[in-house]
């Protein structure tokens, strides 16, 4: 089994929340991909804590010291993954 580890949402880019366009106006929706439900106090609670749990293989390490997945495009000047640069 691959070691997993803590990762940026690559959906909600770690807010917790998305927009979806509505009609004419955006509308934010909690991040289904990030949701987490854990007992507290003797009660459930839901929370998007902003990350999700990859392969470390799927993962980088982006220039703000964060992990996040390789399919995930941050805007970064880097390599593609497999391909030598210059």
């Amino acid at each position: 089994m691959p070691k997993l580890v803590e990762t940026i949402c690559p959906r909600c880019d770690g807010n917790g929340y998305i927009k979806v366009k509505q009609k004419e106006n955006m509308v934010e929706h909690d991040c289904p991909m990030c949701l987490e439900e854990f007992l507290h106090m003797g009660g459930m609670v839901t929370t998007n804590n902003g990350y999700v749990m990859l392969p470390i293989e799927n993962t980088r390490i982006n220039v703000e010291g964060g992990r996040e997945s390789i399919t995930k495009w941050s805007g970064e000047t880097l390599p593609e993954k497999g391909k030598d640069g210059p």
